[in-house]
């Protein structure tokens, strides 16, 4: 009896364990989607809304000089200074290079001396006339005189010293110090740098869009997170055979001087604008059976509905038709939905 009661009881263990383990695996297997099915599916929603949208295409080009300036020395003597090199920076009224003194032609030293002297008469009959000791007749004539000596002192220094005309970028010199100038040629050249330019080549088929002042974007790898704007200056009459497109001359403000002549850029036009359209991010689209689809949050479920595709924008694309504005996109977590599916909007 004892012996039977034994076997008994082992197999009601054996299949209680059995039991155990198959309602824990039972469990196991479908928690997660029973979970989801009373609680929903966790998505991301994004609700459509009409916008401009702009294509933009990408080019390179290097920037030059807008405008070249000159700049001349005017007494045939030996240079006793020149004091840039190509690639220096200089600003309008910075000395370039200078002659003696001591040139007889430049008559520096007695413009100098009738300069200081008229400025000290000047100043003593300023005096003179407060205190009532000459009248205003005379401290005019006197003043007269003052300005005529520092307007022929000023040309002089004109004479002796080669100042810089403008702002910009030194691109060639001409004389080194001890060398005898030329006045018919230039000491130097200098690029503005308040305003740059670039050529880019534009394909055949698309050059038709672009026109005389339209904006443009440019980038510079050493200021990555700026954003520089060009306009288009001019555009070639007939197209390129070697480059097989149309060349467009695009200038570059550049007033805060970070650019610089040389320099590798990106050139970023608009090769089409959009108004007034839908787009969303093209990783929510799927397809099926040849046909293209998105799901839409209505209430708490997901609602499954075909759309017409237009073009491509970067990571986007356009709906020409399925979705209206002020529907609800399900932007992410759309992989575990089907038609009904019961979501949870997480964000």
């Amino acid at each position: 009896m004892k012996k039977y009661l034994t076997i008994i009881l082992s197999l009601l263990l054996v299949l209680l364990t059995s039991c155990a383990k198959e309602e824990a695996v039972a469990k196991e297997d479908t928690s997660v989607e029973a979970l989801q099915k009373v609680q929903g599916i966790p998505v991301k929603i994004t609700k459509i809304a009409k916008q401009s949208i702009t294509q933009w295409d990408e080019y390179s080009g290097t920037l030059s000089g807008f405008e070249e300036v000159t700049a001349f020395g005017m007494l045939g003597d030996n240079y006793s200074k020149v004091n840039i090199e190509v690639g220096d920076l200089v600003k309008k009224g910075d000395i370039l290079a200078e002659f003696s003194t001591d040139f007889p032609g430049a008559n520096y030293n007695q413009a100098k001396i009738g300069y200081e002297t008229a400025e000290k008469t000047y100043n003593r009959m300023k005096k003179v006339f407060e205190s009532g000791g000459i009248s205003q007749q005379q401290l005019d004539e006197v003043e007269a005189q003052y300005k005529i000596s520092k307007e022929n002192f000023n040309s002089t220094k004109q004479l002796v010293k080669v100042i810089s005309p403008t702002s910009g970028v030194v691109v060639n010199v001409n004389f080194d110090k001890g060398s005898k100038n030329d006045p018919k040629l230039p000491l130097c050249t200098i690029i503005k740098t308040g305003k740059l330019k670039t050529d880019i080549f534009i394909e055949e088929e698309k050059i038709a869009a672009y026109k005389k002042g339209q904006e443009v974007k440019l980038k510079w790898e050493g200021l990555k997170d700026q954003e520089f704007i060009g306009i288009i200056n001019k555009i070639s009459m007939s197209s390129n055979p070697q480059m097989r497109g149309f060349s467009i001359e695009i200038l570059v403000d550049n007033k805060d001087e970070k650019l610089m002549p040389g320099i590798f850029v990106y050139v970023f036009t608009p090769h089409f604008t959009k108004e007034d359209i839908i787009v969303i991010p093209r990783e929510s689209v799927f397809q099926e059976n040849g046909q293209y689809y998105v799901y839409v949050a209505d209430s708490e479920t997901a609602k499954k509905k075909e759309i017409t595709l237009g073009k491509n924008i970067g990571n986007q694309i356009e709906i020409v038709e399925g979705l209206a504005a002020g529907d609800r996109l399900i932007s992410e977590g759309r992989a575990l939905l089907k038609e009904g599916s019961k979501i949870k909007v997480v964000g």
